[in-house]
């Protein structure tokens, strides 16, 4: 998607929060975007803009980075034998029927994915792209262009697995690819799509699935190619007793001290769930300064547990949020992980050990840490220009002292405003502007009874 090359002037905005190094919190302010960039942040703004936004009523936060995902997945929400299934044996029944996975099914999940998640306030989101049935590379390629199209910054994984089932992995033959085609697949994407520069839309990122789907070799290797080529790395890690019980018995050591002995430590590496932890695994995490994506709603909906976020957090970690895969999470909301990553610490750890504006840090400076990016998560001049309107001015909001933590702990649809991301507005009066959204639906409902029904 081309970006618009034009000033856009967010007047008078009733609540701006920065996400600054102070968290300020200003009030009647105006944001004047240039370009792709946030050019000032003032009251009284006499600069003429082409598009003018009234900020009147509205909360304003820079957008939201979701740094764990599967977009695919939103095809395959709420199947009946699955809905009460842990991990193991979800993954068990879902693998056979995301083998049949087709170009169609990869461009529509994204669409799908994308919209749920501009409307939740989400601008920036990485993508843990994993299965390639019968060695179909250019799934990834489908991906990336239909989330460029719709204009969502991105950090798209090149996932693998290379352990199936005959090697006492969980994952059947037919996704499963040899470590040299994966490190030739993942250079040949670096060549074609990775920008490593301020502003990027794509950065391609180093994603083997996990301990129990890809082997010891293509672990070692691909963290060592990744540092060659300077990009980050991403996989899953601790997310259930039974990787605990399978990295014990088949390695000797915890998924933490696996990842350890791999190569796989560092802020670089960003994990997703981190739920069964040490405290010797999470001191380790945190002096080497990994990152975490917590993902609270499908560690919830799979049983597998609570991360404990406040103990990495003062541990030195980097925690960032993830709405994980739509088949465990069953959406895409990234406001809505937010209150749920509230609400669980106070269960793990205690009512003050997770505020509202601490969910929102996670959200937004957590994920820019985590995707090791300085350009984006705070309302700063010179930052690039994704920013989320919520209005306030609504029966659910009334009653509220605090406004920006109302957005948590309050809320009907929990759907942002408007989004703008890179100076393009995506979303104006909860309406994707570039996506149909019934258009959407009735292709993938066509989908889903032709490709995806008949192997259930």
């Amino acid at each position: 998607m081309e970006r618009a090359m034009s000033k856009i002037l967010l007047k008078n905005i009733s609540i701006v929060a920065t996400m600054d190094d102070e968290r300020k919190i200003l009030k009647n302010t105006d944001i004047l975007i240039n370009e792709n960039r946030i050019e000032k942040i003032a009251k009284n703004t006499k600069e003429k803009a082409q598009i003018l936004i009234s900020g009147q009523g509205k909360v304003a936060l820079p957008g939201f980075i979701n740094t764990h995902h599967h977009f695919y997945q939103t095809m395959t929400r709420v199947l009946k034998k699955v809905t009460d299934a842990k991990l193991f044996d979800w993954l068990l029944y879902l693998y056979d029927i995301w083998a049949n996975l087709t170009p169609e099914w990869v461009e529509i999940s994204t669409k799908i994915a994308v919209g749920e998640l501009l409307l939740s306030g989400c601008t920036t989101t990485l993508d843990h792209y994993y299965v390639y049935p019968d060695n179909k590379n250019n799934f990834l390629d489908i991906e990336i262009e239909t989330a460029n199209q719709c204009g969502i910054r991105f950090h798209p994984t090149r996932g693998a697995m290379s352990l199936d089932r005959d090697k006492g992995g969980l994952p059947p033959r037919r996704v499963v690819q040899e470590e040299a085609e994966i490190l030739k697949d993942l250079e040949r994407l670096i060549q074609k799509y990775h920008d490593p520069k301020d502003f990027s839309m794509i950065r391609i990122v180093n994603a083997p699935c996990s301990p129990f789907s890809v082997t010891k070799e293509l672990l070692k290797e691909s963290i060592n190619f990744a540092r060659k080529k300077k990009i980050t790395s991403h996989t899953h890690l601790a997310e259930t007793l039974d990787e605990e019980n399978f990295c014990i018995e088949k390695f000797g050591k915890t998924p933490v001290r696996y990842m350890e002995e791999v190569g796989w430590l560092g802020d670089d590496v960003l994990f997703a769930h981190c739920v069964h932890l040490s405290d010797d695994d999470i001191k380790l995490l945190g002096k080497t300064k990994s990152c975490v994506s917590h993902c609270p709603t499908s560690n919830l909906r799979l049983g597998s547990g609570i991360a404990p976020i406040r103990k990495l957090i003062d541990a030195g970690a980097t925690v960032s949020i993830g709405v994980d895969g739509s088949a465990s999470n069953d959406s895409s909301n990234m406001l809505l992980e937010i209150r749920q990553c509230m609400l669980v610490a106070r269960v793990k750890t205690g009512v003050s050990s997770m505020s509202a504006t601490d969910a929102l840090w996670l959200a937004t400076r957590g994920g820019a840490k985590a995707l090791k990016r300085e350009d984006i998560g705070a309302l700063e001049q010179g930052k690039a220009a994704d920013i989320v309107l919520f209005d306030i001015e609504d029966i659910a909001y009334a009653g509220c002292g605090d406004v920006v933590e109302a957005l948590v702990f309050c809320g009907r649809n929990f759907t942002a405003n408007d989004v703008i991301v890179n100076g393009k507005l995506l979303v104006k009066n909860k309406k994707l502007l570039f996506l149909d959204e019934k258009e959407i639906y009735h292709k993938a409902k066509e989908i889903f009874k032709r490709d995806i029904a008949p192997n259930l």
